[in-house]
């Protein structure tokens, strides 16, 4: 075979040269910026715990997160930050907070070359000051869902310093002196230093109604759809708790939204689902597992297993009636102290017939309990959801309209929604003493209001935007 004279040429060359030399203390180099990506990945990721009076040391500005960066870099690593159990390419989860693959490869990249903060502009315009620096940021005082129907406050609960991770149980008391359709609710802590997750439930029925976490804190159901709150029910709040350095007294609130045309709606059930010992189990078997089968049509919702120390991983599967088998749920290495919720991005439908089937794995050296983990999955019975949000569609018997008197105090005024908060008393034959907004359709009422005003009104139901004020009187001004 006959070499190339340039070839020939290039290899002697390369052959004369030797190695490159070595080049001592040679600094990494990325084009990954603290103002572009790493502020991006903290807001959607960090900034909801690691924030001034949060749960963990605070990630907001270039110099906190810079002190940070090889921790950032390890936790991210490891997969122990952001807190997240649910494994890539199992179900699609609208409260996914796993990194991408993607996002750890740019805080390593940053970390390991010294976290540079942006492409070195430099601000040099006479007139115009420099931009502020750019910072992580989350508003911890907006409702995502927007004002709601009604606010509940908790009852104030006081943790010791330093107090052992502990669940606290508060019963909220909505006065429903009817059925009520919920289709959303929200919470906010009163100390965002020692809430970990919250579970709600509907005392009287047992329905859970969803969770909340700092990074997901609201539940917000598929158009058309509703949980049922039966009149006179209560809502339970499972409250987990982590001490902090010093006495804490936490009084958390929480929002409900309400459906306006209940008519139309379809509800939303439990499905329970507590894992076993097999009958059949191998000889130092470390799972158990249990199944069942789909009655009717269903429509999966969200998930949320009660996790026990020692659990391996948890698999969740629905075994269709053409024998193909779906993964809704696999979740392994999943923090003790972050009790999370599942929500799927889409419903899933699963026909009559489909096994729904959990297996849980324990360590080794963990300790087997008979029964394991309660699977809590909220689901909607019946055909499959449209995929698309219904048209807006009237409710086939409207209800006729009522009225009644009410006597309370303004507490806050929303003019661009036309509504105001009242904190009032008993409506006799409408609702007990309560604290919820109502909408007011005369734009000169509205104005003539201000917190603190205490009123009497006509209370006027039968619309679809909900009850409303109208003869609104004010018996004594705010001072």
């Amino acid at each position: 075979m006959r070499c190339h004279p340039a070839a020939a040429l290039g290899a002697c060359c390369l052959l004369l040269a030797g190695p490159p030399a070595a080049r001592a203390h040679a600094q990494p180099t990325t084009t990954v910026q603290f103002d572009r990506e790493i502020v991006h990945i903290l807001d959607n990721h960090c900034v909801m715990c690691h924030a001034p009076d949060g749960l963990a040391f605070p990630l907001v500005t270039y110099e906190q997160t810079y002190a940070a960066r090889w921790k950032i870099r390890q936790d991210a690593l490891n997969r122990h930050m952001a807190p997240w159990g649910a494994v890539a390419g199992y179900g699609v989860f609208a409260n996914d907070n796993g990194l991408t693959q993607r996002e750890i490869d740019f805080l390593s990249s940053w970390a390991e070359s010294y976290g540079p903060r942006n492409n070195g502009q430099v601000y040099t315009g006479i007139a115009a000051a420099a931009p502020p620096p750019v910072q992580a940021h989350f508003d911890f005082s907006r409702w995502v869902l927007g004002n709601p129907d009604l606010q509940l406050p908790l009852p104030p609960t006081t943790l010791a310093p330093r107090q052992a991770a502990t669940i606290q149980h508060a019963t909220l008391d909505p006065k429903l002196t009817a059925d009520r359709w919920l289709t959303g609710l929200e919470y906010k802590p009163g100390d965002r230093r020692v809430v970990h997750a919250v579970s709600f439930s509907v005392r009287e029925t047992g329905q859970w109604l969803g969770g909340w976490t700092p990074w997901h804190p609201f539940v917000s159901l598929p158009p058309g759809l509703a949980y049922r709150l039966p009149a006179g029910s209560h809502i339970v709040a499972d409250i987990h708790y982590y001490g902090a350095a010093g006495a804490v007294v936490d009084r958390g609130s929480l929002a409900l939204h309400f459906a306006s045309t209940p008519a139309s709606l379809r509800a939303v059930i439990n499905l329970a689902l507590q894992a076993k010992s097999p009958v059949t189990a191998a000889a130092g078997s470390r799972k158990l597992v249990a199944a069942m089968t789909l009655e009717q049509d269903m429509n999966i919702l969200a998930l949320q297993p009660q996790i026990l120390p020692g659990v391996q991983s948890i698999e969740v599967a629905a075994r269709k009636p053409d024998g193909a088998t779906q993964i809704l749920l696999f979740a392994r290495d999943i923090p003790l102290d972050w009790p999370t919720p599942y929500v799927l991005a889409k419903p899933l439908p699963l026909a009559k017939g489909t096994q729904l089937s959990v297996i849980e794995h324990y360590e080794a050296g963990a300790a087997l309990p008979a029964a394991g983990i309660v699977l809590a999955l909220s689901a909607c019975p019946g055909t499959e959801l449209a995929s698309e949000p219904p048209p807006p569609r009237r409710a086939l018997s409207p209800s006729p309209e009522q009225r009644f008197k009410l006597t309370g105090t303004v507490k806050s005024v929303d003019a661009g929604s036309g509504r105001v908060l009242v904190q009032h008393g008993d409506i006799p034959g409408f609702m007990g003493a309560m604290t919820m907004y109502y909408s007011v359709g005369k734009e000169a009422d509205l104005k003539a209001l201000a917190a603190g005003d205490e009123i009497q009104s006509d209370v006027v139901t039968g619309s679809a935007t909900g009850p409303a004020l109208e003869n609104i009187k004010v018996i004594k001004k705010a001072h």
